[in-house]
């Protein structure tokens, strides 16, 4: 086979991948940043709910706990374009006793708030968008998705020094169910209490 020819194949090749990333992928993610980026999350849906073999398993760790985050790809050119995702990230959440189904509840919690407040940043960027505002940089958005996130902090953090973590478990599930219209959450909520 002459070189020419080779070559010629490799292009084809290199094009096909290409299109198949971009017919693919690119309906899902933002750009090739944001799927290397998310490649070892979990990514928030409806349909997703967190399991203990999410979390890394440490016998000689006490406790558990769930580490989220949110996020964000964008630009601020007109028009504003901005994808946001509120993540699980199992490399850095763990869990001594996979048995306390309470401890999931809690996780599963801590999951949704955060997608709360990832559609509340959402509605923010649809109001910008909708007042075409132009003086947005890229160092705004930035700020923006660390304010949602030190919110839902604050938050979370209320929960964990609350006197009676339950109830207050139970006030941020309702919270979420009216958030999210999430009808399912109180179903899951009986179901732990009941285990």
């Amino acid at each position: 086979m002459s070189r020419v020819w080779k070559i010629i194949i490799i292009l084809v090749s290199a094009l096909s991948l290409f299109l198949i990333f971009r017919l693919f992928f690119m309906k899902y993610y933002y750009d090739f940043q944001e799927y290397w980026t998310l490649r070892d999350k979990i990514v928030w849906s409806e349909s997703t709910k967190l399991k203990w073999s999410d979390f890394l398993n440490l016998n000689d760790e006490k406790g558990h706990y769930s580490k989220v985050g949110l996020s964000a790809r964008y630009n601020s050119d007109d028009p504003i374009l901005f994808r946001s995702k509120a993540v699980f990230i199992p490399k850095e959440s763990y869990a001594s006793d996979t048995t306390d189904l309470v401890n999931l509840r809690i996780a599963q919690a801590k999951f949704d708030l955060l997608e709360v407040y990832r559609r509340e940043m959402e509605l923010e960027v649809d109001n910008l968008r909708k007042q075409k505002v132009d003086f947005y940089k890229p160092s705004d958005f930035k700020k923006m998705n660390e304010r949602y996130y030190d919110m839902f902090d604050d938050e979370w953090q209320r929960f964990i020094d609350a006197e009676n973590q339950m109830e207050y478990l139970e006030k941020i599930e309702k919270r979420i169910a009216q958030e999210l219209n999430y009808k399912q959450l109180t179903t899951i909520a009986i179901f732990y209490s009941f285990n």
